[in-house]
């Protein structure tokens, strides 16, 4: 009487088993973690200018993920600096979700700091020199028109090197606290002047509190332009 064959006694033949592919599936029926690289800097790439680079972390190319009978939909989450997550998903034939991160760099010249500034001091132009930066490292934005701001007061102090943003500045001030300014009030035609004395700092545009010289009657108008407060009647 033959003996039975032993697996346990071909351990080859054990292992080729266990390593088949089950049902058939054959390597080529798993999504590539390529291509699911690929189609997150695809996703990334398309809120960018030409000019930033990106770069997928490429997942474990262990993961066996099914072949999606589609193309898989990736989609970007929030930023946060330079690195963005993206969820790269698949609907059949067997649902699947992973997550990739991508790296982003945009290197531009940027205006800098030549000198280090304090807090009200005005902008002058002669203190910005433009230095090579990542402007993906930079959250809060960089001065892409510097001379539009000519005049702007820094809000906080800031080191040399830096590169300020729009919400590093704030508009110059047209009217300051105990000014005297000229009050004029328009309207139907008709137009009345007169002086009166400021009652808080105050930018182009905004409403602020005078104090008639005359009448010592408080009233309130918009700045219209340095030392000028405008009362529509």
């Amino acid at each position: 009487m033959k003996a039975r064959p032993s697996f346990f006694r071909y351990p080859c033949l054990l292992a080729l088993l266990l390593l088949a592919p089950a049902g058939g599936v054959q390597a080529q029926d798993f999504e590539s973690t390529a291509r699911i690289a690929e189609l997150a800097e695809q996703a990334v790439a398309r809120n960018l200018p030409p000019s930033a680079e990106v770069h997928a972390e490429t997942p474990d190319a262990r993961l066996r993920l099914p072949a999606c009978a589609q193309r898989p939909q990736a989609e970007p989450g929030a930023a946060r600096g330079a690195s963005v997550n993206v969820a790269v998903r698949c609907a059949q034939p067997a649902p699947w979700q992973v997550y990739v991160g991508v790296r982003v760099r945009d290197p531009r010249p940027v205006p800098v700091l030549g000198r280090a500034v304090q807090r009200g001091e005005v902008l002058d132009p002669a203190t910005l020199q433009t230095e090579t930066r990542d402007i993906a490292q930079l959250p809060f934005g960089y001065l892409e028109m510097p001379a539009r701001y000519a005049g702007y007061e820094f809000r906080r102090p800031l080191a040399a090197g830096q590169a300020p943003g729009p919400d590093d500045l704030t508009p110059p001030k047209w009217v300051k606290r105990g000014d005297t300014v000229q009050l004029v009030a328009r309207g139907s035609g008709i137009e009345i002047r007169a002086e009166g004395r400021a009652m808080a700092d105050a930018v182009a545009g905004a409403r602020v509190g005078v104090e008639n010289s005359r009448s010592k009657r408080i009233v309130e108008g918009v700045v219209s332009a340095p030392g000028v407060v405008e009362i529509r009647l």
